[in-house]
């Protein structure tokens, strides 16, 4: 089978771009299924490690790619509850089952985490072997290529506004990095919950998309240079819920003077930078900031009803196709940013 293999080292991309060559297709394990491909979501997540070294845990060669959604080609011993030629997208955090963490239902904290595209080969190939568990039945009318952003930029946000942000209707939610595809789905969601939506981001076409998908306010950190105190203005008290999907260190600062007492910050952006937190802020105005890492089962599978009841858009997060040989192009467009959500579709 073709596959995009990122030969390394971390850090390395673009003077040393992902090789698409010929690479042994995978058989499943007893437990397992192999997932033919039909599209791999592009998340900055692998850029940053390409070019910054951050993640994953083994080392290249390495297939990238955990946003896959695909139909079941083979599948192995003692598997049950899929069917060959089944329409699945894969969860791609992979519990043990078994850690106190998996026991007390917070399975995306799993002591032996397994992670697609990251401890083990991904999507950015023909063909993929997961465990069964992974792999998600797709409703008749869902859309089997655009689906694949359902299970990273769709579930991540939904675990971080809903699991550890307690959003409620009437909540004023403010998304950092709302022009990218993780924020975008945030904005679905956050709309679809009831909530008014403050989306911040950087480029005035990205910004236009979060409003085309119901952001009801639209702040450009090119034209607002003090976030803080236009949200304040906007929010009278600040935002009940600060949700940052970008990583960057001045965003996460900005929530932290502009989320009103007793609110909170949840950060599910990746990266490595230090970000300093006004200490008074913290104990004065009792704001919590919490972390949010991918997500649970539970999440995932609720995310997918309400891509079936129509609530949220996949779609409309999918902005670009590439195939597999113009992997290299897709993520030097990501990282230009010029594109919102592409997807590889080998």
């Amino acid at each position: 089978m073709k596959a995009a293999v990122f030969q390394g080292p971390p850090g390395s991309w673009p003077a040393k771009p992902l090789v698409v060559q010929e690479v042994p297709r995978p058989e499943p394990a007893p437990g397992e299924v192999l997932v033919r491909v039909a599209a791999c979501g592009m998340c900055r997540t692998d850029l940053e490690y390409m070019k910054e070294g951050m993640r994953p845990p083994k080392a290249p060669p390495l297939v990238l790619g955990h946003e896959i959604s695909g139909t079941v080609e083979k599948l192995g011993d003692g598997v049950e509850g899929v069917k060959e030629g089944e329409a699945v997208i894969v969860a791609f955090s992979l519990p043990c089952g078994r850690c106190a963490f998996c026991r007390g239902g917070t399975e995306n904290l799993c002591e032996r985490l397994e992670v697609v595209g990251a401890s083990r080969d991904g999507g950015m190939a023909e063909y993929v072997a997961v465990p069964a568990s992974a792999a998600i039945p797709l409703p008749p009318r869902a859309p089997l290529v655009e689906s694949a952003v359902l299970t990273d930029s769709f579930g991540t946000s939904y675990h971080a506004l809903v699991h550890l942000g307690a959003i409620q209707p009437g909540d004023v939610v403010a998304i950092y990095g709302a022009s990218g595809g993780l924020g975008l789905s945030a904005v679905q969601i956050a709309k679809a919950l009831g909530a008014t939506v403050i989306a911040v981001g950087r480029q005035p076409w990205k910004l236009a998309k979060a409003k085309e998908m119901g952001a009801d306010y639209l702040l450009s950190t090119l034209e607002h240079p003090q976030l803080e105190k236009e949200i304040r203005r906007l929010t009278g008290e600040g935002a009940t819920l600060s949700l940052d999907a970008s990583g960057a260190p001045e965003m996460i600062a900005c929530a932290c003077r502009s989320t009103r007492p007793g609110g909170k910050i949840v950060v599910m952006g990746y990266g490595v930078k230090t970000v300093s937190v006004p200490l008074h802020r913290l104990m004065w105005l009792q704001y919590s900031i919490l972390g949010a890492r991918t997500y649970r089962l539970v999440d995932l599978k609720r995310v997918l009803a309400m891509a079936e009841k129509g609530m949220i858009n996949p779609a409309a997060v999918a902005s670009h196709r590439f195939p597999l040989a113009e992997v290299n192009e897709a993520y030097r467009m990501l990282d230009e940013g010029k594109v919102l959500r592409g997807l590889v579709v080998p």
